[in-house]
């Protein structure tokens, strides 16, 4: 039933509205009527209920228009010494209409005001005290006010859709680097390790980039047809076990965060483990990292290391595109991040991420940034085909 009535126009829903409403205003009173009484109740007094209850039909595309024209004619009843044709109807279009209505919101309410002085002169005369007046006036335009009420309520709830599709693609956007950025690298150490080794290791090396290419198509054809899906492809030790297969050790040691962590902060988690590892294959020249996930009461901390060249004191800390991500997610999470060299050399990231993690907050990236974050992290190879040592962090 509910169904069958959405699938109709808006414009037919409105024909049955205002059709249920005249036939309620022309029914009542007659019940209510002795046969004493009906003699005021002519086919005048029918069509002019009609007329009120009418202008209805086009509450959406006309709503000012629909309420003045029904306005007029309860105004004209009344001239005509008719019995009550529903000045309710009146009240309810003009609500209809400062919800219904785009520009000039003040108009209906207006509108409304100057039609219930009107019609309270008409039918009480003039007011012993001001106070009466005002008071019917304002009883008139609560409907109105309601009407002012949940348009507002409609324009904020758009107003957050459109925040949320925004964000949504940001997310989306620094996603899709993550996913690419980290196998296309996995993919160029292979390709760069079978030019320069032998047939034999040209053949795994192949073997390697096919794998990783199904991979990544997988993961990107899972996160373009699930984009709201945030438990998919969080586990660590398939991670780490992917990375050792293509020439980096990676130690697991500590929380599989499968108890009690919410799915947003496992992902983060994992996103930032996986980028870590990605730069250390791309930078730091060495052939294992470690990866200690922890719990320090309702935190959970992320330590990535290796032992690469970097030096504390002599290393700089340069902040490239891929660490600006880690940081955004670890703040949309309340959380933070470090990065910087470790002693008594290589590199470590931490992130320690609330597991009471509000959904949103003020310092999620807007979609602007996050397209620009796609488009300059993938960092620009020099000549030789080797990349900036450092440009990663």
């Amino acid at each position: 039933m509910i169904g069958a009535w959405r699938a109709l126009p808006a414009l037919a829903q409105d024909a049955v509205l205002a059709a249920a409403t005249a036939l309620l205003t022309l029914g009542v009173p007659l019940l209510d009527a002795t046969m004493s009484s009906l003699n005021g109740f002519t086919p005048l007094w029918g069509m002019l209920v009609c007329a009120v209850c009418a202008p209805l039909t086009v509450r959406r595309r006309l709503p000012l228009t629909a309420a003045l024209t029904s306005g007029a004619a309860v105004l004209l009843a009344i001239i005509l010494s008719q019995p009550q044709v529903g000045a309710w109807v009146t009240v309810a279009a003009f609500s209809s209409a400062a919800y219904h209505r785009d520009g000039g919101r003040l108009l209906p309410t207006i509108a409304a005001t100057c039609w219930l002085v009107v019609l309270d002169l008409m039918l009480v005369g003039t007011p012993t005290y001001p106070s009466q007046l005002v008071m019917a006036v304002a009883a008139g335009l609560g409907p109105v006010a309601l009407g002012h009420a949940l348009r507002l309520q409609h324009d904020r709830s758009r107003q957050l859709a459109l925040v949320e599709q925004v964000q949504e693609r940001a997310r989306i956007a620094r996603e899709v680097h993550d996913v690419v950025g980290h196998h296309l690298s996995a993919i160029r150490l292979q390709a760069v390790g079978a030019r320069r080794g032998t047939p034999a290791d040209a053949e795994r090396a192949l073997e390697t980039i096919a794998e990783i290419s199904g991979t990544a198509l997988g993961e990107t054809r899972r996160l373009l047809g699930l984009l709201r899906d945030e438990d998919a492809g969080t586990d660590l030790g398939s991670l780490a076990a992917r990375l050792s297969r293509q020439g980096l050790r990676v130690r697991l040691d500590g929380d599989s965060l499968r108890e009690g962590v919410p799915l947003r902060v496992r992902h983060a988690a994992y996103r930032i483990v996986q980028e870590s590892l990605t730069n250390v294959m791309r930078h730091a020249g060495v052939s294992q990292a470690a990866v200690r996930i922890g719990r320090d009461g309702q935190v959970v901390a992320v330590v990535v290391e290796d032992d690469g060249q970097a030096v504390p004191g002599r290393s700089a800390a340069w902040e490239g595109s891929g660490v600006r991500g880690m940081r955004e997610r670890a703040a949309m999470l309340g959380g933070t991040l470090t990065v910087g060299p470790r002693a008594p050399r290589g590199w470590r990231v931490t992130a320690r991420l609330p597991l009471d993690a509000p959904r949103e907050t003020g310092n999620q990236p807007n979609a602007i940034d996050g397209t620009r974050a796609v488009a300059g992290r993938l960092q620009p190879e020099t000549a030789d085909g080797h990349g900036t040592r450092r440009a990663r962090r």
